[in-house]
């Protein structure tokens, strides 16, 4: 039995599994105290791999709110006891094929003029972060082309844009071209230490520097919080707007029930890393990176 069900029961919570009409593989179902507590719906489904906490109705939860909320304990019993509960699920293995866009070769003049643009030295990006350019072939032409590594290994890939006005900045790999789906690594792991900033896209991980990560995209998946819950500090800092705000919001709270300690950064002098001041970003890597 997961250890999650062991926790429910411990506490007197009542819950459904899969065969529920809202239930799903990996999940059980409780009561949603916010908007159903005590109707039996099971409207709140908690992961039984991460322990994240998500209701149908109201969206993502605090589990530790939710059941502290559920059973009248205090916050901190609630913390200790998800914190004690196998949760780390074993690194995701190779099981795809990798395949790479037409295209691809070193970074152009329009390449480094964008990078240059945006405050970036084109030889280090190319260096140390294996970027390369893709010129005017192709679906994806006029993109840098921004491996993703999984233990030394490209993985999968993103790319983005440098034409100020394209619809689309990021496009990324589809699942048919990747080794491992790039929405369950966090870009920039492989640098990553005891210590990581979790941020959007791989333009923030460039301007901070090895140590930070990204999940490409506000969204992140079960994987992902599972792969920044293995480091001991983790540090969300996501771009300034209020939709990526309350995101971060959400991702501090599902990672504080993990142990280490977590923390939520909003930046400044800049909207995102890539547009801070080199000053606080400094200021960023020396209180936790460093």
């Amino acid at each position: 039995m997961a250890q999650i069900e062991h926790i429910l029961e411990d506490f007197g919570v009542a819950y459904v599994g899969s065969e529920h009409k809202h239930g799903r593989v990996g999940w059980v179902q409780i009561d949603c105290p916010q908007c159903g507590a005590g109707t039996g719906k099971y409207h709140l489904g908690i992961s039984l791999t991460t322990g994240a906490a998500s209701c149908w109705r109201c969206g993502r939860q605090n589990t530790v709110s939710v059941l502290a909320t559920a059973t009248g304990k205090p916050f901190a019993v609630v913390q200790r006891a998800l914190r004690g509960a196998n949760l780390i699920a074993k690194p995701e293995r190779v099981r795809g094929t990798l395949r790479l866009p037409t295209g691809i070769g070193a970074i152009g003049p329009a390449h480094r003029a964008y990078l240059a643009g945006r405050g970036f030295d084109p030889d280090e990006i190319e260096r140390v972060w294996g970027v390369q350019g893709i010129g005017m072939v192709g679906r994806y032409r006029w993109r840098l082309f921004i491996p993703i590594h999984h233990q030394g290994r490209v993985v999968s890939w993103t790319t983005r844009s440098v034409q100020p006005h394209a619809k689309q900045r990021y496009v990324s790999a589809a699942a048919k071209d990747e080794a491992i789906p790039h929405k369950e690594l966090l870009y920039g792991a492989d640098y990553a230490r005891h210590a990581i900033t979790i941020h959007e896209g791989p333009l923030d991980v460039w301007a901070v520097g090895k140590g930070a990560v990204a999940t490409c995209g506000t969204g992140f998946t079960d994987y992902q919080l599972l792969a920044m819950a293995k480091y001991p500090v983790r540090v969300v800092c996501f771009d300034a707007g209020r939709a990526a705000q309350r995101r971060a919001r959400e991702l501090a709270d599902m990672l504080s029930v993990f142990p280490g300690t977590t923390h939520n950064v909003q930046l400044e002098t800049g909207d995102d890393p890539a547009e801070a001041d080199p000053a606080e970003i400094k200021e960023l890597r020396e209180a936790f990176l460093e």
